[in-house]
């Protein structure tokens, strides 16, 4: 119980720092990620009180989340659909 506990809290302190990531970028790089350059990064990092490396954490896994989804997209199936998302999770 109380491990279940310690990983919600966890799961809300990441949450947290991805909405004040995003909440310190512009709506231009919200909607272009090709936008981020190394100052863009740095000044979203001050302005959310993380680091460049997380930063550059979450943009890979948008990066990753949005392929994912494209190729989803493509599959007609639904049960070859969910073998393909269980293939693409990290173990």
């Amino acid at each position: 119980m109380l491990l279940l506990l310690t990983m919600q809290i966890l799961t809300i302190k990441k949450l947290i720092h991805i909405d004040a990531i995003i909440s310190s970028m512009t709506i231009k790089e919200r909607n272009n990620h090709k936008l981020m350059n190394g100052s863009r990064r740095i000044r979203i990092a001050k302005g959310s009180g993380t680091t460049v490396s997380e930063i550059n954490r979450l943009l890979k896994q948008f990066i990753q989340m949005r392929k994912m989804m494209q190729k989803l997209t493509k599959v007609s199936n639904p049960g070859k659909a969910m073998r393909m998302m269980q293939d693409m999770m990290p173990n």
